[in-house]
């Protein structure tokens, strides 16, 4: 064996070693399951303890949901503005998919409000259940455990994340107090959402922020469908209709597409609700 293969081979073996001992894991924060009392499905939560974190402090929660692609974009895009006090200290709670099952068809099915949609197969149109989950299992667990005040809910969703996002906001609206709404799937049964009579009770005093890629029209090479006329007929929808207390937001995103919007999305969406501002 000549000097080079040697050094090659060392190389290797240290490479290898530290590897397999390095182990990456995001600051305070641990995974539990959870199972939908109704359904009997169980799910991961993701939670992140608050950075400055006092006993005497009740704490917001920002709920997301896809939270396997969702969670590492929002607690690594928030840490910076975090530690250096620049946002408001926050815990942060991820709701993935249902464990054992295929992602994309649990999304499909628990993200949806109507059964089937032209070009897609059932399961689908669970949203209704997927929410009563939320609100009676999660809220429960979180809220009980943890020192979170309940009144400043906010819910982070994207794509069928911000379709389902919309679909809370229209149907339920007191569920979070805050909306981070990104590329919201609004085509869904052939837009089926905006085609409703919503009216928010007037009382209703939660922010809402609605954002998009400007890329994503179903002119662009990567998305079938105009996200950004679904994200605009949403904003108008609830112009149409807003409470007076209610602050609303719609900011479209240069040059980002559907593969790339949403870490804009949901750094400028925590920012415009809970930068400190000097």
């Amino acid at each position: 064996m000549n000097f080079i293969k040697v050094i090659l081979l060392i190389s290797s073996v240290i490479s290898g070693h530290a590897f397999s001992q390095s182990n990456f894991s995001l600051p305070r924060t641990e995974i539990v399951e959870i199972v939908d009392s109704n359904t009997k499905r169980i799910y991961e939560l993701h939670i992140q303890h608050p950075r400055h974190f006092s006993k005497e402090h009740k704490y917001p929660v920002v709920y997301m949901t896809d939270s396997l692609y969702t969670f590492p974009i929002v607690t690594g895009a928030a840490r910076f503005p975090i530690n250096f006090k620049k946002m408001e200290d926050l815990m942060f709670v991820g709701i993935s998919w249902q464990k054992g099952h295929h992602g994309g068809l649990s999304r499909q099915r628990d993200y949806t409000p109507t059964p089937s949609s032209p070009g897609f197969k059932d399961p689908s149109g669970k949203a209704h259940e997927h929410l009563e989950f939320i609100r009676n299992d999660i809220f429960q667990y979180i809220e009980g455990k943890y020192n979170t005040d309940p009144t400043r809910r906010t819910y982070i969703g994207n794509s069928f994340g911000g379709l389902f996002g919309s679909y809370i906001l229209l149907n339920s609206p007191e569920s979070f107090r805050n909306y981070i709404i990104g590329s919201p799937s609004m085509w869904w049964d052939n837009d089926f959402m905006t085609k409703q009579d919503y009216k928010i009770d007037p009382s209703y005093e939660g922010a809402v922020y609605i954002s998009v890629g400007e890329l994503e029209t179903k002119y662009s090479k990567g998305t079938n469908n105009d996200m950004v006329l679904g994200a605009r007929t949403l904003f108008s929808l609830l112009k149409k209709n807003k409470p007076s207390a209610m602050d609303l937001e719609l900011r479209v995103i240069p040059h980002a597409n559907h593969e790339t919007a949403f870490p804009t999305v949901a750094i400028q969406g925590l920012w415009w609700l809970f930068g400190v501002m000097e």
